[in-house]
């Protein structure tokens, strides 16, 4: 026994390493990413179209702005934190539940939001749900990868880059969550 623990400590701590050079890299990358000037619209219809087909019986509802949302920023780092919240949607949405990706105009920029049915958002992680090493996945089953808890990080600093920032709430009529990304123009 006492082996065993320390073969699952030596991994617990491997995979700590891995991750916090994973996050490292993550955030070069997204300080490096050129902006250029993009209708919103078209990225988020990308991403819910390519979404479709990757989330089963789920229904998938996208509600875009009549008129061009042009901001100036990095579309691919937009995508990439939309298709993290939504791996992260998927992991708590029932199999025939229901996702609603939103895209609105704000005073300084836009607003994207994911919101999905299924669980409440914990109070008491509420305000750490966007740091590094963070999960309210299940733990692993033996022998496979540990969630590394890096996907609403990768949210964050998305949002940040964009002058903006990530948020999560619980649905007002309590049938699940929110995730929004606040961008400025």
């Amino acid at each position: 026994p006492y082996l065993a623990r320390a073969r699952d400590g030596v991994a617990r701590l491997g995979a700590l390493v891995r991750a916090m050079s994973e996050s490292s890299r993550m955030e070069r990358a997204i300080e490096a990413a050129e902006p250029e000037d993009v209708d919103l619209r078209d990225v988020v219809r990308g991403c819910a179209d390519g979404y479709r087909p990757l989330i089963g019986a789920r229904r998938l509802e996208c509600q875009l702005p009549e008129s061009p949302l042009p901001l100036h920023g990095a579309p691919e780092l937009i995508a990439q934190a939309l298709d993290k919240l939504l791996d992260n949607a998927l992991s708590f949405t029932p199999p025939d539940g229901r996702l609603r990706l939103s895209l609105s105009a704000t005073p300084d920029g836009a607003e994207i939001e994911l919101a999905n049915q299924g669980p409440m958002l914990p109070a008491a992680m509420q305000g750490r749900l966007f740091d590094s090493l963070v999960s309210l996945r299940d733990k692993a089953t033996p022998g496979d990868a540990p969630h590394l808890g890096l996907g609403l990080y990768v949210v964050r600093l998305v949002a940040e880059r964009h002058g903006g920032i990530a948020s999560a709430r619980n649905l007002d009529d309590g049938s699940g969550v929110a995730f929004s990304l606040r961008l400025r123009g």
